[in-house]
């Protein structure tokens, strides 16, 4: 089985990455186990990523480190058990140390089952420089395990930030290959071929702690344009130190939804398949979880208003 863990810091574009993935046929998705691990109790990534063609797991509740170490350990193991699968593609928590996921694969229970770990790296450009000053120690351990960097949304980024940054990563990973792009695009053949070996996942992780999320399942059907004003008080603070903030809303009665994601203080908006439910994630410090509770009972109202 080979194992690919696709990490990266809150709203750096993982999720989309693997999307890509998916609709490029990169692997064969029937042959292919997605293993998603989010921070909060409600789960929005596994929804997202549930196209029908793979299967999807979600590991949610934290990061896989400490208890949930174990957990990982035996969804794993239970994967290959149950679908003996080509590829294992694992989605960890933005806050989630990459040493913690590659120490629970070499676990003694799963280790045989693997054949080939590789480990990507999901960088926000804008983000970079926040990202150092709150854990510097936390990213040059993150960056020290990656073999490929994607330096994503490099289209919103100048080219003097992508110089810099650039140098700043192979300063403290010289031997990974280091690929500007955007959307998450990109191939495993343009560079498989060129990947350093697996960095040794041998030492004490840095992880990054501080972090709370509130999360919730929403079946109300919502009013787009206040759900956007709501994601614009997330973007300004009005509920507390928002990191990162996703979720998947019912729209119209027939079941019409869409996406509404922020990272980097920006807000992304795409129209998505109809769900039968909806559900929400929302990653920071100092959340205000009731009064994001009173913000999307007043988005259903307007709804219902209308």
């Amino acid at each position: 089985m080979l194992v690919d863990v696709i990490g990266g810091f809150l709203g750096s574009g993982k999720t989309t990455a693997i999307l890509h993935q998916l609709s490029e046929k990169s692997f064969d998705p029937a042959r292919t186990v997605i293993l998603v691990n989010e921070f909060g109790e409600v789960g929005v990534d596994g929804v997202l990523l549930d196209t029908g063609e793979s299967s999807v797991r979600e590991l949610p509740s934290g990061c896989i480190c400490c208890s949930l170490k174990a957990d990982f350990v035996m969804q794993v193991e239970d994967i290959a058990r149950t679908f003996a699968p080509e590829r294992l593609v694992v989605e960890p928590s933005g806050v989630a140390a990459m040493r913690d996921i590659l120490q629970a694969l070499s676990h003694e229970r799963v280790a045989h089952l693997i054949e080939r770990v590789r480990t990507v790296l999901v960088l926000d450009p804008d983000d970079h420089d926040w990202f150092i000053e709150m854990s510097d120690v936390f990213v040059g351990s993150q960056v020290g395990l990656a073999q490929l960097i994607l330096l994503n949304k490099a289209d919103l980024a100048t080219p003097e930030l992508l110089a810099r940054v650039t140098a700043d990563l192979e300063e403290r990973n010289p031997h990974a290959v280091v690929l500007p792009t955007s959307h998450g695009r990109f191939s495993w053949e343009q560079v498989d071929g060129i990947l350093p070996p697996l960095p040794s996942p041998v030492g004490e992780s840095a992880r990054l702690d501080g972090f709370e999320s509130f999360s919730a399942e929403v079946p109300d059907v919502f009013d787009l344009e206040s759900l956007r004003g709501f994601f614009a008080r997330l973007a300004d603070g009005t509920f507390g130190d928002v990191a990162r903030a996703k979720g998947v809303f019912r729209t119209d009665e027939d079941g019409g939804s869409h996406r509404l994601d922020l990272a980097t203080r920006r807000v992304h908006e795409t129209s998505w398949p109809s769900t039968t439910s909806g559900r929400i994630n929302v990653i920071g410090r100092g959340i205000d979880s009731d009064g994001i509770r009173e913000a999307l009972t007043a988005a259903a109202a307007a709804r219902d208003r209308a």
